[in-house]
């Protein structure tokens, strides 16, 4: 198998410096350049045809993001991995929606600088842990605040979309009452309104229609 050919980009001379001391122990992975300007880049790269980019999120004379997406768009068969020394969600998505196959901090380990540039080169995407637990964290936040959109749209009380989700999982009315501390009554009339307002007739087209609606997970 023919080396992995990495071109870095990034206006640090100890950055670069670095980054090419820790790849030079590893036989699979050749650092065949360095750029230190965003102007030279696309032709560097036209000339030395490298795998993989390893991108500066931002250089002094322009965008790495930007600089990015001109790379994706002209050279397909060249992968780009972001550097930065944040971890940023908007950096992070606008890296990702430019064509990034990678996203690592500039102190990350030698161990994942390597495996980073390994699964890039074979067409996979990989994300420092850091960046990872950020694009879930957004991803959970993002999917709350549909759930929550919808809810209101549908026009139940967060009263009445917790007693669908005890309903959802098998709780009778009796025990729904028991755990929210109301009467049964009180649930009874909750369940009457709710069946009403989201026009299904029992139960199982209730969950039915929280699920489709993103009410409540399974």
């Amino acid at each position: 198998m023919n080396n992995i050919k990495v071109v870095l980009v990034d206006d640090h001379q100890l950055i670069r410096m670095g980054i090419t001391a820790l790849l030079k122990s590893e036989d699979s992975i050749e650092v065949i350049g360095e750029v230190n300007t965003a102007k030279e880049t696309l032709g560097y790269i036209d000339k030395k045809k490298p795998d993989v980019v390893l991108m500066d999120i931002s250089l002094d004379d322009g965008d790495g993001i930007l600089l990015t997406k001109e790379i994706v768009d002209r050279y397909k068969n060249v992968k780009v991995i972001m550097l930065s020394m944040h971890v940023k969600e908007d950096f992070i998505q606008r890296s990702i929606k430019a064509g990034a196959s990678g996203y690592l901090l500039k102190d990350s380990p030698k161990d994942e600088l390597i495996k980073a540039i390994k699964e890039v080169a074979k067409g996979d995407k990989y994300f420092a842990s850091e960046v990872s637990q950020l694009m879930v964290s957004s991803y959970v936040n993002k999917a709350g605040d549909f759930a929550e959109k919808k809810r209101k749209l549908s026009g139940l009380t967060k009263r009445e979309v917790e007693i669908i989700r005890l309903l959802s999982d098998g709780l009778s009315n009796q025990k729904i009452a028991s755990q929210l501390g109301i009467s049964h009554r009180t649930v009874d009339t909750h369940r009457t309104n709710i069946m009403q307002k989201v026009k299904v007739k029992n139960v199982a087209e209730l969950v039915k229609y929280s699920i489709v609606n993103k009410l409540i997970e399974i």
